[in-house]
């Protein structure tokens, strides 16, 4: 567990830094963050009243199918796995290594922009 919190850690401080240059390289402008475009117009909605399209019909005799095969039955069976699942580095470090070459390659094509 200790080399988990070890492995966000890393993860996270790159993240960080990564941003952090973003920042200074100016491919994220921070001081336009909240700001809105001057040189949007407002649209208005119409609000549609909803009418009703069908009526519900309730059966009184309902008719219950029980399937009463047994089939999760293991009594007196024992049985081993046939395989483990994968857990652990692999499948953490693989999608964040996707996620940082989306990330990568984004900001590579936002800096191209500008």
């Amino acid at each position: 567990m200790e080399g988990f919190n070890k492995i966000i850690s890393f993860v996270l401080g790159l993240v960080v830094v990564i941003v952090f240059f973003a920042v200074v390289t100016k491919k994220i402008d921070l001081k336009n963050l909240g700001k809105t475009n001057k040189n949007t117009t407002a649209t208005t909605k119409s609000v549609v009243s909803p009418t009703p399209v069908s009526s519900i019909k309730i059966d009184e005799n309902p008719q219950v199918n029980i399937n009463n095969s047994n089939s999760y039955k293991t009594i007196g069976k024992t049985t081993s796995p046939k395989s483990i699942p994968s857990t652990g580095l692999p499948t953490i470090f693989i999608p964040l290594l996707f996620s940082g070459v989306i990330g990568g390659s984004l900001l590579k094509k936002t800096g191209k922009k500008s």
